[in-house]
Order: structure tokens, then C-alpha cells, then sequence
């Protein structure tokens, strides 16, 4: 039996000097089949208020524009980090990497192929971000159908506009190929607060696999919210400990806030 600390046990050890960093999607906010639906149950965002200003950084990093995180995490002094870390936002002040700045032309150039390929394909939804352009099929009606199509147009999109391709929980993205994910901005932010001694990243899909790698290198925890069939099991493998969906990271989270203020 391993004589580890939980990670509640380890983060309200020694609140001041531990990070948590967090996904959206899927973890802080239950995953739906309309992506401009997803919000932030107010329970969460209690628990976030609450741990801000008890341990010594809660940052969360998305896939998803930075404007979108400011409008659903209200939370006074948390930085956010969209796109995979391409944009920040420290206190409403926002940022982009200079790097995917040079490839905003393309990634406007991929967003019209795509909207002119998928105009008439039913349940495939391409989401036109800062710095990436995503194609979703949760809605469609035959997934294997819609992925096999929207994995070929995606990667001819890809090859014609220079755009890197990553797939995701029914989705795949094109980005700027730039040296940036998750992995690289929570390794900017550990770098950038050397008196955080611990740091603890919860995630639930692909893109998190080099965030929840980085955390584990430096002796952190990896927090994986299992979603069923869809959580791929490279997660799994990585995770220190796992979450039954949303609805069971937001009781870790609850007893944590708790755990903080005692």
C-alpha cells in the first residue's frame, strides 16, 4: 500500500506554496452536444472562489478561446489560459503568443475550407476559434460516418494551410505549429512561480496528456475525470487518482475548498 498522500491531503498540507490547475470542459463544466451551451455550475465556481484565496495559484487551461473562459470563469485574480496556452488572460488583460500571431492567416484560410466542405453534413460543427479552428461531431447522427469524413477533410486542410492537426473527444483541431500545449503552458507557469513547491492538473482528454505528464514529472498529482467509453485510456494510465464524471470532481473539489479553510 503506498504511503502517498492524497492529493487533498498534500494541496491542503501546505495551501500557500501548492497549485491546482484545471481543464473546462469536461471537469469544471459537464460536457453537452451544443459547445456554446457549456457553463459553469455555481456550486464549482463556489469551490473555485473559495480555493483562489486559499492555495497559491488556481489557474485553469482550455482548449477554448480565452474570451470564452473570461465569460464563464468569473473568478478575481485566476489566470486563464485559452487555446492550449496561446492566449492568457491575467486579470482581463490579454495576451497571445507571438508565435501563433504569425499563423492567424491560415487559421482563417482553414475556418472558410472547412465551413464551405461542411455546410450540408448534418450533426458536424466547425468552431471558429482566436488562434485554432475545430471540427466537432458529437451531434451527428453516425459517428463513425462523421468521423471518418471529418478526419479526411481535416488533415487535407491541414496539408494545404501548414496547420497541425490534433484529435480530440470527437473532435479534431488545427492549430498553429508552434511549441505550445497544455504541457508547455503549465511548464511556463511552474517556471514562472518558483515558490509553488506542488502542483496538481486534472484533465479528461487527449490534450491534457502532456499536462498530466508534466505534473507527475516534477512529483505532482495527475486528476483524470473519467467519462465512461469516451475517456481514452492513455488518461487513465497517467491518472494518481480518478473522478466519476463532472459531478464527482465537484465533490473532490468541494471537500478540498473545505479541507483549505480548516
Amino acid at each position: 500500500m503506498s504511503s502517498r498522500p492524497t492529493a487533498i491531503e498534500a494541496l491542503a498540507g501546505n495551501p500557500s506554496t501548492s497549485a491546482l490547475v484545471l481543464d473546462f470542459d469536461g471537469v469544471l463544466s459537464p460536457i453537452v452536444d451544443d459547445p456554446t451551451t457549456s457553463a459553469l455550475p455555481e456550486d464549482v465556481a463556489a469551490s473555485l472562489r473559495a480555493l483562489a484565496g486559499s492555495l497559491g495559484l488556481v489557474a485553469v487551461i482550455s482548449g477554448r478561446p480565452v474570451r470564452f473562459l473570461e465569460d464563464r470563469v468569473r473568478v478575481p485574480g485566476m489566470p486563464l489560459l485559452g487555446s492550449y496556452g496561446m492566449e492568457q488572460s491575467w486579470d482581463g488583460e490579454r495576451q497571445i503568443d507571438p508565435e501563433a500571431k504569425n499563423w492567424l492567416s491560415q487559421v482563417r484560410t482553414a475556418s472558410q475550407l472547412l465551413n464551405a466542405r461542411f455546410a450540408g453534413d448534418r450533426g458536424i460543427r466547425v468552431e471558429e476559434k482566436t488562434v485554432s479552428v475545430a471540427v466537432h461531431w458529437r451531434q451527428a447522427p453516425d459517428h463513425a460516418a462523421a468521423a471518418r469524413r471529418v478526419r479526411e477533410v481535416t488533415a487535407q486542410a491541414a496539408a494545404e494551410t501548414g496547420l497541425r492537426l490534433e484529435p480530440g473527444k470527437l473532435v479534431e483541431e488545427l492549430r498553429p505549429p508552434v511549441a505550445m500545449d497544455k504541457g508547455a503552458a503549465i511548464s511556463r507557469l511552474m517556471s514562472a512561480r518558483e515558490d509553488l513547491t506542488l502542483f496538481a492538473y486534472a484533465g479528461d482528454d487527449l490534450g491534457d496528456v502532456p499536462a498530466l505528464r508534466a505534473v507527475r514529472e516534477t512529483g505532482g498529482y495527475a486528476l483524470v475525470v473519467d467519462h465512461g467509453q469516451e475517456t481514452d485510456p492513455r488518461l487513465l494510465e497517467l491518472a494518481d487518482e480518478t473522478f466519476a464524471g463532472t459531478a464527482g470532481f465537484a465533490v473532490w473539489l468541494d471537500r478540498l475548498a473545505h479541507s483549505v479553510a480548516r
